[in-house]
């Protein structure tokens, strides 16, 4: 069976669940509003898709173009955006979709938008030379603007996690001296280490690393000996309990 609106009776009423109200910034207005105007939207544009459709086919011999795009588009939704309401389409082929982004889909939308009395237009997509049948033709999902972290709220994060390592914020907990040390490795050496934690009470954990940097564990005098660790980059291990951590700590800090 062809997946086109020529083989169905009739066309599917668009609902309010198949309007997606983008992200604005600005705008403030109660979700009871949005749905209502979703609801308004979906009905005018069913009726005006109808009209505009029957029109094209009416007209076939005359401009035959835009009566094959109709015949063959589905109907699938809108998505508001900011500036228009854009249409999702479900396209057969590359043919058509080119029709769809060409003056014909122009002629198209225009004729809509004086039927619906509101702005409407294609899908800004990418899919015309990337697929041959089966185009989903529809806008982009919005996407929230990232939220940027107070600066007061970093400034107080990297001030305690400084005195964590400074050793003037103790925790309590078998790994709390290992955490310590990482973060001393890190933000006192500069020196990035994988943690591997054993399920004993005296918190034992196997610190990962590369070559070079344990060298420079050993000049500082860590009280575990090295052992091989695979064969990945960060292939020499040193073993410690959370008492030999915490001890550790101390000398980094103090020779950094």
């Amino acid at each position: 069976m062809r997946d086109s609106l020529t083989c169905m009776p009739y066309l599917p009423r668009l609902t309010a669940d198949t309007v997606r109200w983008h992200y604005h910034e600005d705008d403030h207005r109660s979700e009871e509003a949005i749905e209502q105007i979703c609801c308004e939207l979906a009905e005018l544009l069913h009726d005006a898709w109808h009209t505009v459709k029957s029109r094209a086919a009416d007209n076939r011999s005359t401009d035959p173009s835009l009566h094959r795009l109709m015949a063959n588009l589905r109907l699938k939704g809108l998505d508001v955006t900011a500036d228009a309401c854009v249409l999702s389409l479900w396209v057969p082929g590359r043919g058509g979709h080119d029709l769809l982004h060409a003056r014909t889909g122009e002629r198209m939308t225009a004729a809509l938008s004086e039927e619906a009395r509101t702005e409407v237009r294609v899908a800004n997509c990418a899919n015309r030379l990337q697929w041959t049948r089966g185009i989903d033709c529809s806008e982009r999902s919005p996407v929230a603007l990232p939220v940027l972290p107070d600066p007061e709220t970093v400034r107080r994060a990297e001030t305690h996690l400084d005195a964590v390592v400074e050793g003037l914020v103790v925790k309590d907990g078998p790994q709390a001296g290992s955490q310590r040390l990482l973060l001393a490795l890190e933000r006192r050496l500069g020196l990035s280490a994988d943690a591997f934690w054993g399920d004993r009470p005296d918190g034992l954990v196997t610190l990962r690393c590369t070559q070079g940097d344990a060298r420079r564990l050993i000049s500082l005098g860590v009280p575990a000996q090295p052992s091989p660790a695979g064969t990945f980059e960060k292939n020499v291990a040193f073993t410690l309990t959370d008492r030999q951590c915490r001890e550790f700590a101390d000398v980094v800090v103090a020779n950094s």
